[in-house]
């Protein structure tokens, strides 16, 4: 049985991810990168552990479904202000290392569903 890969030409995709490096949509990343569907922005801090509640405003705007962090080679958690923040208002919030982060935006993108992912390489 032959497979073929069904991808919609709409959104972002992940390439490839190795230690230090994403590459998206051909461009690669050596560092830290948010993706909100549509475009691929620099993050201005050093880990995920940064992160405030202040960091998610223009995604609270946008009212993903799934917000994806990806901490790097290990899981970090996020204070929990700000995922009780993303949680009032119904988005829905994960923490997981970053290799994690871009299989499960993959799996969901291609679902079709609003996710944005915050990923340190």
């Amino acid at each position: 049985m032959q497979l073929e890969e069904s991808r919609s030409t709409e959104g972002l995709w992940i390439d490839a991810h190795e230690a230090g490096s994403i590459s998206i949509d051909g461009q690669t990343y050596s560092h830290a990168v948010c993706l909100n569907g549509e475009a691929v922005l620099p993050l201005n801090l050093a880990n995920a552990a940064d992160l405030s509640a202040a960091d998610f405003q223009v995604a609270l705007a946008a009212r993903p479904e799934v917000v994806l962090v990806g901490t790097g080679a290990k899981q970090v958690f996020l204070h929990p202000r700000v995922t009780a923040e993303l949680a009032a208002a119904g988005i829905g919030v994960e923490t997981m290392s970053t290799a994690a982060a871009c299989r499960t935006y993959m799996i969901l993108h291609s679902e079709g569903r609003r996710v944005w992912a915050w990923l340190w390489p």
